[in-house]
């Protein structure tokens, strides 16, 4: 019994230690449509406190194509989750073309990735755009009807865990 619990105890550290730096990014969500040219927000749960001043500046990068083999499209800023921010504000570049895109951040140690589902981003109007005076996001409170998002490799470690609990019994 008290091997079991012992195991018990290191698969949930492992999980612990998978996570620790893990951003849920749960904005934008399926059905969310960003315009190119306005500001839109990325939101997240988590925080990356343990990465010190590197949680300070976490590159928020635009992604498209099937999962798996996605392709970058552009930075869209950094974002700042080492403290109680959960969201950060982003122009659309005018560069984009409108169809369905991803965002991904990458957070250490390993470069651990976080994903968003697909979601659009469509044409904006015809009226130019005044470029941004700032390169630091907007910081503001995160939205209540956030979708979150389960790593992948968490569930490979829940898994592996489980399997070992059950051959020890």
């Amino acid at each position: 019994m008290k091997f079991i619990t012992t195991v018990a105890v290191v698969a949930s550290s492992m999980v612990a230690m998978a996570t620790a730096d893990l951003l849920q990014i749960n904005n934008p969500t399926v059905g969310s449509v960003w315009t190119i040219g306005k500001k839109e927000f990325v939101g997240w749960s988590g925080n990356c406190a343990s990465m010190g001043n590197a949680g300070k500046n976490v590159t928020v990068d635009l992604v498209e194509g099937p999962a798996g083999t996605v392709r970058y499209v552009a930075t869209l800023g950094t974002l700042d989750c080492s403290g109680s921010l959960t969201r950060a504000d982003f122009e659309v570049p005018e560069t984009i073309k409108p169809g369905e895109y991803a965002i991904v951040v990458r957070t250490e140690p390993s470069t651990q990735a976080s994903y968003t589902n697909a979601f659009e981003i469509k044409s904006g109007q015809a009226t130019p755009s005044s470029p941004s005076t700032s390169t630091n996001p907007t910081p503001t409170a995160a939205p209540d009807n956030a979708a979150g998002s389960l790593n992948t490799n968490v569930m490979f470690v829940l898994a592996g865990a489980v399997a070992v609990a059950f051959q020890l019994l």
